[in-house]
């Protein structure tokens, strides 16, 4: 995770052409893998996504092998990756069963350190020698974590056109975690974020199931 990993400039133009979101990091710049996660998870950074998966595996259509394979092996039937960023194309149909990969994930602590976090600053590189600093796209949107009896742990959002505003969380209700997935929210970056209030509807449920 503190290895270099280089975002050349090759890497942003397609991303740019399709208003993908980005973290912040500049072609020619190198930052160490940890803040390349911290991008990815936080502000959903797809120069972070295509950067990582071509120091795993070379290049992005190498790694989304290694994604279907996973895929695979976790049991997830009618599931396809097509690339690393989660970006429309057709033949792509991740989320029909997304829950085995992301419970899974939440078992490496390293992952799940990082998919906790609400705020994080990278390391100083040449272009950015105080960091960047991340707030997590979920976090900066709710008003609160707290709900009856617990809080939200983490989250990661998710947005295209066809997928509706999509999230996967992790919460801690009476002393109890739970995961929830959801998609297909109405609405976009400019509305009310409908797949929060979702998420807080459905675990204020849980919670108040129990009181």
């Amino acid at each position: 995770l503190d290895q270099p990993i280089g975002l050349p400039e090759e890497l942003f133009s397609e991303l740019y052409f399709r208003h993908a979101s980005v973290a912040g990091f500049q072609p020619g710049e190198s930052v160490k893998g940890r803040d390349l996660l911290y991008g990815i998870l936080l502000p959903s950074g797809a120069e972070c996504c295509l950067a990582f998966a071509n120091a795993i595996s070379g290049s992005e259509e190498a790694f989304t092998i290694l994604m279907n394979r996973k895929a695979e092996e976790l049991g997830m039937k009618n599931t396809r990756f097509a690339n690393s960023t989660g970006l429309h194309e057709e033949g792509l149909y991740p989320l029909l069963s997304i829950f085995p990969f992301f419970y899974n994930a939440l078992g490496n602590e390293e992952f799940r350190k990082f998919f906790t976090t609400s705020r994080y600053t990278t390391s100083p590189t040449d272009i950015h020698p105080d960091g960047i600093t991340f707030v997590s796209s979920m976090f900066q949107s709710l008003d609160s974590a707290s709900i009856p009896g617990g809080e939200i742990l983490g989250g990661k959002t998710g947005y295209t056109s066809e997928a509706g505003l999509c999230l996967a969380s992790l919460a801690l209700i009476n002393g109890r975690e739970y995961i929830l997935v959801t998609a297909g929210a109405a609405g976009d970056h400019q509305t009310d974020p409908y797949h929060l209030l979702d998420a807080q509807n459905i675990y204020g449920q849980l919670g108040r199931q129990a009181e």
